[in-house]
């Protein structure tokens, strides 16, 4: 799901009309640009002009009919429930493991993408995007409530506000409406929400997104994912090859060697992790992560990757967004479609 490469793709993908379209039924689907995919008993595919994929066996996909041609970013199962959204602020929604789909949200006036959504339970979930865009769910979908969360704003912007909310209520609004950071991905585990942004957004929430608080990370480039490790551990990912580890509260930086942009992370197993990104970059980490004394932002024309750091190429290159493991097999998305790949 890399949310940069997503918006990249946006001008190709005018769907004003979109919730009176079904999304194009291509010949060469599995080939296209796929931005996501999520596996519980099955598997669930999404990528531009609306084409969503679906898979019992991980082998085998059916392109299904789709009412929009909107790009989709993101999807995310629960149980037979599946979610997808995208551009055009739209949410879709299947009853039946991705067989058939409704539009629960369609507003393209608003010019901002969703660019991840997760659910806590089959009814109560919430959608993330562009600018902080912010919806939640507690009936499964059938309404969504927009929010703002100013919590997320780097402490200088937060102070800013403060500054005129007294004074000019309907300013403030426009204010923190224009100047919200991109929400990229949204990781959930052990009742924790993991935010991942740009500008050097890292945040965490204990109670569902309702309030969030801001990691200190020495960097201010955007993020595109963000994954617990373990319980002591965080691994975030993002521009120009940047990786960074969390251990005891604080973030330390781990020289890559590498400028393609990371889009995701894939927990191999329990002695490595997989970072992907753009230009069909893989980045592999022995665990525990090394640290780096390397500045992010310092050249990487005479580097030295951190100890335990390798990297390797897909064969066409091709920007690779996200993966899941299922049955036995290594599901990845990608801007030339579906690859089966060993990641262990």
């Amino acid at each position: 799901m890399n949310k940069a490469f997503a918006a990249c793709i946006a001008a190709s993908v005018l769907s004003v009309n979109a919730m009176a379209e079904q999304a194009f039924m291509a010949p060469l689907v599995k080939e296209s640009v796929l931005l996501d995919v999520d596996a519980s008993e099955y598997v669930v595919i999404v990528g531009e002009r609306g084409h969503i994929l679906i898979s019992s066996d991980g082998e085998t996909f059916e392109q299904v009919e789709v009412p929009t041609k909107s790009t989709l970013t993101a999807t995310t199962i629960q149980g037979d429930n599946v979610w997808a959204v995208g551009h055009d602020a739209v949410i879709l929604h299947s009853a039946d493991r991705g067989k058939t789909w409704e539009i629960q949200n369609f507003e393209p006036d608003l010019q901002r993408p969703f660019l991840d959504v997760v659910f806590f339970s089959a009814h109560e979930g919430i959608a993330v995007g562009a600018y902080g865009l912010f919806y939640r769910t507690a009936d499964g979908g059938a309404t969504w409530q927009s929010e703002r969360h100013a919590s997320l704003l780097a402490p200088m912007d937060r102070e800013y506000l403060e500054d005129i909310k007294e004074q000019d209520p309907d300013f403030y609004q426009q204010e923190l409406n224009s100047i919200l950071p991109h929400i990229n991905r949204v990781t959930p585990q052990d009742g924790i929400l993991y935010l991942a942004g740009e500008a050097g957004l890292l945040a965490y929430s204990e109670n569902g997104g309702r309030e969030w608080e801001r990691y200190e990370v020495d960097y201010t480039g955007s993020f595109f994912d963000i994954r617990p490790l373990d319980a002591d551990t965080l691994l975030a990912v993002g521009l120009r090859g940047n990786m960074f580890v969390m251990r005891d509260g604080v973030w330390e930086y781990v020289n890559t060697c590498s400028t393609s942009t990371l889009n995701s992370v894939f927990v191999a197993s329990d002695e490595r992790v997989v970072a992907m990104g753009n230009n069909g970059m893989l980045v592999s980490a022995q665990r525990p992560l090394p640290v780096s004394e390397h500045d992010p932002y310092a050249s990487t024309s005479r580097c030295e990757p951190a100890k335990g750091i390798k990297t390797r190429q897909v064969d066409d290159k091709a920007a690779l967004l996200n993966a899941v493991q299922f049955k036995g097999n290594t599901i990845a998305v990608s801007a030339n479609g579906i690859k089966i790949m060993n990641l262990k």
